[in-house]
């Protein structure tokens, strides 16, 4: 059952609650009857389904990011069409951002980067620039353009430091990562180790952050390091991309 369609029932259910008990208190008491009271029962059984309403879609917007955070693809696309169709006529522009980072999760980087860039970033909340500016400076790298990636990613990173631990994280890695694709595994590690850090609680970012920490370690030699950064990486986030191909390093290692 859609979220739209849950929304719906409950509010009917408590309009027709509320008309059932005035028409008792009419048929049994019609002397009796408030209508001031009446009218002010109406207004909070509408504030009541109001607030239900608001709890059901914060609800789905959070299963919707959990889902993105271990890369959950069906989940994160059943939430997805719940919060496009309760948000119908609202929202839309955020709705779009949302739906790119499940292009992003499937690795369909051609369409996500169209999408960002035809994003009209004027309705989005105002931090969003720098978030968008960081997913177009990864798809740019993942369509073989690090160069590019590299010089967006390292202008808005300052910016997504300050918005917090999460964002400065997803800053790192793409910098880190976009260095170690131009050749310079050294100068990529300590990005790519500060998101692997303070990403425990986004398994996504983190087994990301521990694979590019394999290659670049593999590529200065450092095999020992590489392993574990591979094994990191299997434990991060089992069952994932990214898990895989550390399990295919670590096969091809032995």
């Amino acid at each position: 059952m859609s979220l739209r369609i849950r929304v719906r029932l409950i509010s009917i259910t408590l309009a027709v609650v509320w008309a059932v008990v005035w028409a008792v208190v009419w048929f049994h008491h019609p002397d009796s009857i408030d209508w001031e009271w009446g009218l002010l029962s109406a207004f909070l059984v509408i504030v009541i389904g109001v607030g239900i309403s608001n709890v059901f879609a914060r609800r789905s917007l959070r299963l919707f990011r959990s889902a993105l955070a271990i890369a959950d693809i069906p989940t994160a696309r059943r939430e997805h069409a719940n919060l496009a169709d309760f948000w119908k006529r609202r929202g839309r522009e955020t709705i779009k951002a949302f739906r790119i980072n499940i292009l992003l999760l499937e690795e369909q980087y051609q369409d996500a980067l169209e999408e960002l860039q035809a994003l009209d970033r004027g309705k989005l909340p105002k931090n969003a620039t720098p978030v968008v500016e960081n997913q177009i400076a990864w798809c740019q790298m993942n369509l073989g353009k690090p160069d590019k990636g590299m010089q967006i990613a390292q202008s808005v990173l300052p910016q997504l430091e300050s918005m917090g631990p999460d964002y400065g994280s997803s800053g790192h890695l793409v910098v880190g990562t976009a260095k170690f694709l131009l050749g310079k595994p050294n100068e990529a590690v300590p990005h790519l180790e500060e998101t692997y850090l303070n990403s425990a609680h986004l398994p996504g970012m983190r087994v990301t952050a521990a694979f590019y920490l394999g290659e670049c370690f593999s590529a200065l030699g450092k095999l020992e390091e590489a392993r574990k950064a591979y094994r990191d990486a299997e434990l991060a986030l089992p069952n994932s991309k990214f898990a895989a191909r550390a399990s295919e390093r670590l096969n091809i290692a032995r």
